[in-house]
């Protein structure tokens, strides 16, 4: 068996006696973050590749999939190795090649490849104990060595809070039939009777056994001791610690040689931010609150009528389906005059729907309409406040005590204190890798070369041609010239220093946390280095305690989620999972499949991170939702750019069955582990290509649009404040340890729960085209009735305290009874049921 002898204070009796050295040190091992205890082998990589490449970097999950972070050294044969230190699992990675590109493999398992998210696969490989080694599984028996349990290993021991411990042990596949665990807050006398623990699949020949135990502890002082009991037919065997390997027939000299560990969590994530519902606001097409700041008409820019036909030429704009992306190129010069007013007269109608957390996308000083360019991080874009106002302002520098508010910056704080008097939080985009090319410090650089104070700021390529040449993040020589890096500190001086002030100033506005935002969503945070991010935690946790902070990474994000560095990420594989069960057709996942990809993304993070991730099925780089319907079968956000990548993709409207899928997979996004996000216009019905045509103007229920297929749609909009209601309504969906029930992949039937101490949600799922009528294990409800809270006929939805949606029960709803351990539930096709208890 794996038990970390380091973590375990030997037996409870010697505990009680030598109470205080014991906890003391126990205590000191305990409060070491996890990702500085997890247990680290030495791996080496190795690569024959057919040519002479200059350079080799090996880039993976371990080092932040970096293309230049791990080089390797060139050996005899053209043989290229690198050793990297690697935790037990599995771990994806691929061989990066003179730099640009980025190659598998070909001595790799196959079986451990996973898709790289754009159509390929990585490679991968699986550090620590193999179960082949074992002979195979024997009734009666239970194989003591393949026990696998490391309090050491955040994986086995995660405390999430000082009230919610997640609990692991692994057995040899099909060895052990049942495990269940026993336990104690620290000083109690009694221990609880036997808790189930709950199967979650097997992994590379282990079955994984979880359970999340709900606590009574609150403090650092506080600790659990606990004691595995595994079952296989007559063969019971318990679980400690002890010279013998810590297993025992006796549940008593277990319990005296108990496992223990400190219920203070290693690091925290804000406890908002996993009661967060995100709603995310590109601001240039949200809405118009202020006509005064509208963008002119200039060669760059054409302002155009909020509801007009999209597909068509406005008024001023050639006419011409050639000249809409191309030609003149009508789409890109678009502006419709969104702004920070139009954000203060949506706050009621956001709190209608139910939302309580907002992400904007970015909205500082910037030339393009959607403002991934920024010329100054100082100010809010005066076509969102105030025309004009940053050109009054006089004095300014790089220096933090030179910087002044405008009239733009006043009114988005204004907009800050509103939403959080009406119960909202509020994070920005943070695109601190570069710039736009008007940005001044980046204009001192063209224009006083080397001398220029600010040379050292951007990675300059060629000072002696005319102009200076220099690396941008769209292409060489670009209109976003990117930031220094610095292997040491991530990035350059200056812009570290320049970032981390910008950082304060919005989090703290003139030191106060009260006026400022809430967090940060960082734009391509993977092509900053890690030891920037590092410190940069730091000073947002420093100004605001509990400010949330999520960064936009498209692959598995575990180098970035150790505690260190973010809170969460924009979860694009639960999006990525749900477009693949949910929306696809040909080449749809099982229900089963699906199972598997859910519980890798509750669990393959901290839960405290799990919990907070940001689940959204869209974003501004995305084709909406709802159009994923119209063109099943496609890799998640490819070929969807009817401009170049994707010329076939359809821009039709979507059926009402095609909605009736996508509400499907709404709820399940508002019952999963992660916090649902919504983007803007969804809750509406809105449709629409990749980018340009996923930012069209959102479509407020009092408009008429000139496209008569282009309106509010109330019954979405409906089902959405339902879901949002649910969730506030069920912490077990907040909160919740996750277990699939049932997967039936003949039917297309899927069920999972969610479950917080004696609270239990079941997500039942019917992604097939047939009614289907649906028996569901519910161990321990019988006699119990339950409320299925999607449907209408069991509970009412109302606008609430606040004005946000509400849900009750009806007294005289036909509930749906358990007897014997089931319960038998019927569901239309394409729908979805979210029952609790009465």
């Amino acid at each position: 068996m794996t038990l970390h002898a380091a973590h375990r204070p030997g037996s409870f009796r010697r505990m009680n006696r030598f109470n205080t050295n014991i906890f003391l040190v126990l205590l000191a091992i305990c409060v070491i973050p996890a990702s500085a205890v997890a247990q680290e082998v030495e791996h080496e990589f190795k690569y024959k590749p057919d040519g002479q490449p200059r350079s080799v970097h090996v880039a993976g999950d371990f080092n932040g999939w970096s293309r230049d972070a791990t080089p390797m050294t060139r050996g005899g044969d053209n043989v290229w190795a690198a050793r990297a230190k690697l935790t037990e699992g599995v771990h994806l990675y691929k061989f990066v090649v003179d730099g640009d590109r980025w190659i598998n493999d070909p001595n790799a398992d196959k079986s451990l490849e996973a898709d790289d998210g754009h159509g390929g696969k990585n490679s991968g490989v699986l550090v620590g104990a193999a179960a082949e080694k074992f002979p195979p599984p024997k009734p009666n028996e239970i194989q003591l060595d393949a026990i696998k349990h490391d309090v050491l290993s955040p994986a086995d021991v995660n405390a999430v809070s000082p009230r919610l411990m997640l609990l692991r042990v692994r057995a040899q596949a099909n060895d052990v039939e049942r495990a269940r665990v026993l336990y104690r807050a620290k000083g109690a006398a009694a221990w609880s009777q036997p808790q189930p623990m709950y199967k979650l699949g097997a992994r590379h020949g282990f079955d994984e056994f979880r359970i999340l135990l709900t606590l009574d502890a609150a403090g650092v002082d506080d600790m659990v001791q606990y004691v595995f009991e595994l079952i296989d037919g007559e063969r019971t065997q318990y679980i400690g610690y002890g010279d013998g390997g810590g297993a025992y027939v006796s549940l008593q000299a277990a319990q005296d040689n108990c496992l223990a560990a400190i219920t203070k969590p290693s690091f925290e994530t804000p406890d908002w931010a996993k009661h967060a519902i995100w709603y995310q606001i590109f601001p240039e097409r949200f809405r118009n609150g202020e006509k005064s700041n509208d963008p002119g008409d200039k060669d760059y820019e054409h302002l155009v009528p909020w509801t007009a036909n999209w597909w068509k030429a406005a008024p001023g704009e050639p006419a011409g389906d050639e000249n809409f992306y191309k030609g003149q190129g009508n789409v890109w010069k678009r502006r419709y005059g969104g702004d920070v007013q139009g954000l203060i007269e949506a706050l009621p109608y956001l709190r209608k729907l139910g939302v309580n957390a907002i992400y904007l996308n970015p909205v500082f000083e910037a030339d393009s309409m959607h403002k991934y360019d920024a010329s100054d991080y100082r100010h809010i874009d005066d076509n969102f406040g105030f025309k004009g106002d940053i050109a009054q302002l006089k004095g300014e520098t790089d220096d933090p005590k030179t910087w002044q508010w405008t009239k733009s910056d006043k009114l988005f704080l204004e907009f800050v204190d509103k939403a959080h008097a009406m119960g909202f939080r509020v994070i920005l985009d943070g695109v601190f890798n570069h710039v736009g090319k008007s940005h001044p410090f980046f204009q001192d650089v063209l224009k006083n070369g080397k001398q220029s104070k600010y040379a050292d700021w951007f990675e300059i390529t060629d000072w002696e041609s005319n102009p200076i040449k220099y690396k941008a993040w769209d292409q060489e020589n670009g209109h976003l010239p990117v930031f220094k890096k610095d292997p040491q500190r991530g990035l350059a001086p200056g812009p570290y220093a320049h970032v981390m002030a910008i950082t304060k100033r919005w989090l703290a506005p003139d030191g106060d946390p009260k006026r400022g935002v809430d967090g940060w969503r960082l734009d391509v945070p993977g092509d900053i280095p890690h030891p920037f991010w590092v410190e940069w935690r730091k000073t947002v946790k420093g100004a605001k305690a509990d400010a949330y902070t999520t960064g936009e990474i498209w692959t598995w994000a575990q180098p970035w989620l150790k505690g260190d560095e973010f809170d969460a990420v924009m979860n694009y594989r639960w999006a990525d999972a749900a477009q693949q069960f949910f929306v696809n057709q040909q080449k749809a996942i099982k229900p089963s499949e699906f199972n598997d990809r859910l519980t890798a993304i509750a669990y393959t993070y901290p839960f405290q991170v799990s919990l907070c991730l940001q689940n959204l099925f869209d974003s501004h780089d995305t084709d909406r939702f709802a159009s994923m319907f119209v063109n099943p079968d496609l890799a998640y956000d490819a070929q969807n750019r009817i401009q170049d990548n994707g010329p076939q993709y359809k821009r039709d409207k979507p059926t009402p069955e095609m909605y009736r899928r996508m509400l499907q997979a709404v709820a399940v996004q508002h019952a999963m582990v992660g916090a649902p996000m919504t983007y803007y216009g969804a809750e509406t019905g809105m449709w629409g290509p990749d980018d340009p045509s996923n930012r069209m103007p959102m479509v407020w229920p009092e408009m008429k649009f000139e496209d008569p297929q282009v309106k509010f749609d109330p019954d979405v909009f409906a089902f959405y404040q339902r879901a949002i209601a649910m969730r506030k309504q069920l912490p077990s969906l907040r909160l919740g340890f996750f277990r699939g029930v049932l997967s039936q992949d003949d039917r297309g039937v899927y069920v999972f729960a969610r479950e917080l101490g004696d609270e239990v949600a079941y997500v039942v799922v019917n992604r097939s085209n047939a009614e289907r009528k649906i028996d569901v294990p519910a161990a321990g409800l019988d006699g119990k009735k339950l409320v299925n809270w999607l449907d209408p006929d069991h509970a009412a939805l109302r606008q609430g305290d606040g004005g946000r949606p509400q849900l009750s029960v009806k007294p005289d709803a036909k509930f749906v009874p358990v007897t014997e351990g089931t319960f038998v539930i019927t569901l239309k096709p394409y729908s979805t049921a979210v029952l609790t208890k009465q």
